[in-house]
């Protein structure tokens, strides 16, 4: 059962009031999410590359490019060392990119999931060793790496660490202690000792300021440097940081750029997923984030890296195809598997327990955490889905959690039971031998905290508004708030009694539902993705005379572009 609540953030909303530069609606809106401060809210509503922090308040960071520019002075070889997943490779190029306007001899590698798992690989630190490298800059991981950079000081390569990920922390009870690695410098606004004003960037905007940094050491190119906002606007979205404060800025000037963009990849790759709309955040986060992150899941997250390195066009297409490629059979790896994981669940009845654990036979290892993210929403309770490794008798896998549960200290409690684990409160990578899952299954359930009241879903709502009182004009008003997503979501809004005038499942699966609902006379057009559930309980509400009877509803209002025309329409979130 899914809860429906107002926001009553009275106070918030009449603090915003007072301020000029803002309608009565966004000052409802932004006093919902918690955004009060004139400061902010001018930067939120005005986000613009003026207001980028200083990058050299980042602890570390007058050292690393005093080194880099050592180490290019002395013509000496720099690697960079990124990561398999979407925000890796953005973190890369962002790096690579940057880079090469003042250098050549910059090269990269990026460990393979399967073989090496998550972070710098003894694979990659030999390879580095072999071709002498002097500096290895990390980006998007590193920051627990504390043997791996040991061993690269070593053997004389001097390490820069960029990474957003959290520190390894000690504590005794009354002191806690971060562990970093003994790199050359460590750049990660997460540190404890951090003053940086914002800490909350994905690896490519930590990237980002270090190209930042270097750019205005050496007056580099202002126009050259925001065009690695492309990368960053993908890397944020993909990895689900907060849209707000230097991220927001990201992704508004990230988008303008790919919307004009002169990089041949980016614009192939659109291309190649026959997108023809304007780019926006869930064109990143949905169709072209996909495509790179397949690569690592599949192949190798190199081939992304050449195609946004390649500069002959058929070869870029080239590569654009076989991301795409790769992307739709994920995508039917990931049916697969899902369709493995509900057998299983409603074999065992696992849907019982508080924290559902369950191993596949024969799934794609790199597909588990999309799978546990999926069933997650449909149970709206912890998941955690493992197969079978390259290690005989260990399985891997990835959990997804819900606000209610801290999944990651609520298994480091149990660790001992795991080979290995990692994560944070919503997700976490783990590896277990096959023959302890049930005692990790009932060890993680006996110990859950859980309530009824956790696993509902909850639908927060900025305002209730009938629906015959929108208007063209009130939808497009609300692009100003965009881009949507972590902490700042698409407004909400509820209306009662809404007679259901027309209604149809349309779309190439029939699993879109279309009505055309009235409120005192007025008509509009609604429609709801995937709504197969949604279309049976209306059936099985009104014995399948679902015309002419009344709901309410949960929506927000969007403006649908077909051949030039504008109309106003309500996509529908929940009903009732």
């Amino acid at each position: 059962m899914t809860k429906w609540y107002i926001y009553n953030k009275k106070n918030n909303y009449l603090s915003n009031l007072k301020n000029e530069n803002i309608t009565k609606l966004e000052a409802l809106i932004l006093a919902n999410r918690d955004i009060v401060e004139p400061n902010v809210i001018e930067s939120f509503i005005n986000p613009s590359l003026e207001k980028l922090h200083d990058p050299f308040l980042l602890n570390d960071m007058k050292e690393a490019i005093d080194l880099i520019i050592e180490t290019m002075e002395n013509g000496q070889s720099i690697r960079i060392f990124g990561d398999y997943d979407q925000d890796g490779i953005s973190s890369t190029m962002t790096l690579l990119d940057g880079l090469l306007y003042f250098y050549d001899d910059i090269s990269y590698d990026i460990p393979d999931r399967v073989i090496d798992g998550y972070g710098i690989s003894d694979r990659m630190i030999d390879r580095a060793i072999e071709a002498k490298v002097s500096l290895v800059i990390s980006c998007d991981n590193g920051i627990t790496a504390i043997d791996q950079v040991k061993k690269l000081k070593e053997n004389g390569i001097r390490v820069i660490i960029t990474d957003h990920h959290q520190v390894i922390k000690e504590s005794n009870g009354e002191w806690i202690k971060q562990i970093l690695p003994d790199a050359d410098c460590v750049i990660n606004p997460k540190r404890l000792d951090n003053t940086y004003p914002f800490d909350d960037l994905c690896g490519a905007g930590v990237s980002f300021k270090l190209m930042q940094a270097l750019y205005q050491r050496l007056e580099g190119d202002r126009d050259y440097l925001y065009g690695l906002l492309e990368y960053v606007a993908m890397g944020t979205v993909c990895d689900v940081v907060s849209l707000t404060d230097e991220n927001r800025i990201f992704v508004r000037e990230g988008l303008k750029r790919i919307n004009n963009t002169e990089k041949l990849a980016i614009k192939a790759l659109i291309e190649e997923n026959s997108w023809n709309k304007e780019v926006n955040a869930y064109t990143l986060g949905f169709v072209i984030g996909p495509c790179m992150n397949a690569t690592g899941r599949l192949s190798t997250a190199k081939l992304a890296i050449d195609m946004l390195m390649e500069e002959d066009i058929d070869k870029i297409h080239s590569y654009a195809k076989k991301l795409v490629s790769l992307n739709n059979e994920r995508k039917d790896l990931t049916s697969i598997g899902l369709e493995k994981s509900m057998e299983i669940i409603k074999d065992k009845k696992y849907y019982k327990d508080d924290i559902i654990i369950v191993d596949v036979d024969n799934i794609e290892e790199s597909i588990c955490g999309i799978i546990a993210g999926r069933i997650k929403e449909k149970f709206n309770k912890p998941t955690i889905i493992m197969t079978g490794s390259n290690q005989e008798g260990i399985l891997k896998g990835s959990g997804r959690s819900i606000e209610a549960y801290n999944i990651y200290t609520e298994i480091f409690e149990i660790k001992d039971i795991l080979e290995s684990f990692g994560g944070h409160p919503m997700a976490c990578g783990l590896s277990i031998k096959k023959d302890r899952v049930d005692e990790f299954r009932k060890k993680l359930n006996d110990k859950s905290k859980l309530t009824k009241d956790d696993f509902e879903e909850i639908i927060n709502i900025d305002a209730q508004i009938p629906i015959d009182k929108l208007s063209l004009e009130f939808a497009e008003s609300l692009n100003r708030l965009e881009p949507f997503g972590k902490d700042n979501p698409k407004a909400r809004f509820a209306d009662k009694n809404l007679e259901i005038k027309a209604i149809n499942m349309i779309g190439k699966n029939n699993n879109t539902l279309k009505m055309t609902l009235n409120k005192n006379g007025r008509d509009l057009e609604a429609i709801k993705f995937n709504a197969v559930k949604d279309y049976n309980y209306l059936s099985d509400k009104f014995n399948t005379n679902i015309v002419g009877n009344k709901i309410d509803a949960v929506f927000y209002p969007d403006v649908n572009e077909f051949r030039g025309q504008k109309n106003l329409q309500i996509k529908l979130i929940d009903i009732r």
